[in-house]
């Protein structure tokens, strides 16, 4: 088989589009084989198909696994390909969402902003002996863990698995997140990869925090500038009445190289 496919995003969270057609039995092997690629080190594969809804694009990714930051350089690499430079608003679909997302990107600018879809739970949970903020959207959960130390491995990965697997969950963050200086370092979990890896950017972690901060305090709006490792994260949380409406994060999207392999 001859694939093709596109880097995105910055170097430490690269994106790999791919555009060939790949039946869905196809999809886990053949990105386990591409983010087993050494050069590229890739974060994670993404599968560009055609819509089946009212989006103008469908990804699918293997799992159902929700990745924010893939729905945005799916819509600008839509966007580039019908020669859109300016902003535009693109319903972009995802295989597990019920409905499409909203993305407004600016190709000419590098920037896109991510309507995510709403979490079906925001609530503490107690887990390795701390009482910790839990948000489940559709294809993954974050936990806000307070502070810049992580628990050891050895016990937040098999509570991570723990989780995912009562929540029915493909992946769970762990955000490392330091309110007073803005800062989250994201940790992920995917079952289907069964380790914990250290992402340099999670847009849904940030926005996890700002609905989290938002319906806590009882704010009609909470706009939160997150810092990752990766870059800044601009979210904003809409909850009228206190019940979260809007949930979006912004940051900068950038399309790299395209690739032909042959399997």
């Amino acid at each position: 088989m001859k694939l093709s496919f596109q880097s995105a995003g910055s170097a430490g969270d690269l994106t790999l589009l791919v555009n060939t057609p790949v039946p869905p039995e196809e999809l886990r092997p053949i990105a386990q084989r591409l983010l087993s690629i050494d050069q590229l080190q890739a974060s994670r594969v993404c599968f560009l198909t055609k819509p089946i809804g009212s989006g103008v694009i469908r990804l699918n990714f293997p799992g159902n696994v929700f990745s924010s930051n893939a729905m945005a350089l799916g819509a600008l690499a839509f966007a580039v390909e019908q020669g859109i430079y300016r902003e535009k608003k693109l319903l972009i679909e995802a295989a597990g969402l019920t409905d499409p997302c909203t993305v407004h990107v600016n190709p000419l600018a590098g920037q896109a902003a991510v309507d995510l879809p709403l979490p079906t739970a925001v609530e503490k949970i107690s887990i390795l002996g701390q009482e910790v903020p839990m948000i489940v959207f559709p294809g993954i959960l974050h936990l806000l863990w307070k502070g810049s130390d992580a628990p050891p491995t050895a016990s937040l990965l098999p509570a991570l698995q723990t989780l995912c697997q009562e929540k029915n969950s493909p992946a769970a963050g762990c955000m490392l997140w330091d309110f007073r200086a803005k800062s989250m370092h994201p940790l992920v979990y995917r079952a289907e990869e069964e380790n914990l890896i250290s992402r340099s950017t999670c847009s849904s972690g940030a926005a996890a925090a700002a609905a989290w901060t938002a319906l806590h305090n009882r704010e009609h709006q909470r706009r939160l500038e997150v810092h990752q490792p990766g870059g800044t994260i601009q979210t904003t949380a809409i909850c009228p009445s206190g019940k979260l409406r809007r949930l979006t994060a912004a940051f900068p999207v950038a399309l790299g190289p395209t690739y032909e392999i042959t399997f």
